[in-house]
């Protein structure tokens, strides 16, 4: 199967460059890499430290979380709990927050699901994009900012959620 190629017309469809023209495309173009990936390989592995940030360009992953589970007379299991497919189609990204902290931990591990071909834009690349050219480093940044904002409101309800089940659930 050949990799995929990038084009504008798909990269427009994506949150994040959501406001750039498509010479502010075009340059973003030129920083990415393109890598294919095997089915059930992993692209990102939670709590290991990474900087690129990932464009979904063919292919289908999933998006999962360890659980540590206490399992009666065999102690402490861990788990990855599946929390989300993802698809080409969706024009998913992820990998993002690598951006901004390399010594922060990934959240979240995405494995291929199916055989994928992704886009690859390393931090400094990134940064020495946005520092050539300000208003596209600042349409990005403003729309990761929109979308990380998103994602944090929907954790928090989620989190509200299960320590309301987790408490009716003491309390009997």
């Amino acid at each position: 199967m050949p990799m995929k190629t990038i084009d504008i017309t798909f990269l427009k469809k994506i949150p994040i460059f959501t406001g750039l023209s498509d010479a502010q495309l075009a340059k973003v173009m030129r920083i990415m890499r393109v890598e294919s990936v095997d089915e059930g390989a992993s692209i990102i592995r939670e709590h290991e430290h990474g900087t690129d940030m990932f464009i979904l360009l063919s292919g289908e992953v999933e998006v999962s979380k360890t659980l540590l589970l206490k399992i009666a007379g065999r102690g402490l299991d861990q788990r990855d709990k599946m929390l989300q497919k993802l698809s080409a189609a969706d024009y998913a990204f992820f990998g993002e927050m690598g951006l901004f902290d390399e010594r922060s931990e990934r959240s979240a591990s995405i494995i291929a699901l199916t055989a994928c071909d992704i886009a690859v834009i390393a931090k400094d690349d990134f940064f020495r994009l946005a520092d050539s050219d300000t208003e596209l480093g600042y349409k990005i940044l403003r729309n990761i900012v929109r979308i990380i904002s998103v994602r944090l409101e929907k954790n928090n309800r989620d989190v509200l959620k299960l320590t309301t089940a987790l408490s009716l659930a003491l309390e009997r």
